[in-house]
């Protein structure tokens, strides 16, 4: 009888390098906007007001011509609060709504020191609802752990195959730690998507 997946079987050094790089960015990826999450609760950057002057559907190079934009780049000029700092060239990215030229944001401009922030938008708007996304969206990215977690601890990742000897592979680790392990990971990147994220934008303070 074939052996149950599980976490004692030796992988290739090819497989180590690549189950670490995904790993890390998936988990880059959701540091990335956890960081908006709390830059957009005030807890840290300079806060300040953002004056619209221009706003464009937002292109990704990924993305086909053709298909519509739900989010918006916005070009203006960012003043802090204590009058120290400005930019007459600010710009965040991906931002919800088209804002009409004149409307003033307030906004968190990321610190230079602030973790990840190189790979963010410079301004984020302070307001829950951002905090709320961004979060979501931290945990949305965890959601990739389960099958990276699942590849790694039976083999499929190395080996790959069909979707139906996955879930020949996935049947064969009823009992095993294996499935707790990955089920417990998408149990909780779902409930920080659910109930965490809401909690987090209604309990952090804003500035804005």
């Amino acid at each position: 009888m074939p052996k149950s997946p599980g976490m004692s079987g030796k992988r290739s050094f090819g497989g180590k390098c690549a189950f670490a790089v995904l790993l890390v960015a998936v988990l880059s990826a959701s540091g990335m906007f956890a960081t908006k999450g709390v830059t957009a609760a005030g807890l840290t950057g300079s806060h300040g007001t953002f004056t619209v002057q221009d706003c464009y559907p937002h292109h990704s190079s990924s993305s086909r011509s053709s298909s519509r934009s739900y989010d918006f780049d916005c070009d203006g000029t960012f003043r802090s609060d204590d009058g120290k700092a400005t930019d007459g060239q600010a710009s965040m990215n991906s931002v919800d709504t088209d804002y009409r030229a004149g409307i003033r944001l307030p906004v968190q401009a990321h610190d230079g020191s602030t973790l990840l922030s190189f790979l963010a938008s410079t301004y984020t708007i302070a307001s829950r609802g951002e905090v709320t996304k961004n979060f979501v969206i931290a945990f949305s990215v965890l959601l990739a752990l389960p099958f990276l977690l699942f590849g790694w601890l039976t083999g499929f990742g190395e080996t790959g195959g069909t979707m139906r000897q996955m879930r020949e592979t996935w049947r064969a680790t009823a009992g095993t730690r294996t499935r707790t392990i990955v089920l417990a990971s998408a149990a909780a990147a779902l409930f920080g998507m659910i109930v965490i994220s809401p909690v987090l934008g209604f309990v952090l303070p804003t500035a804005g």
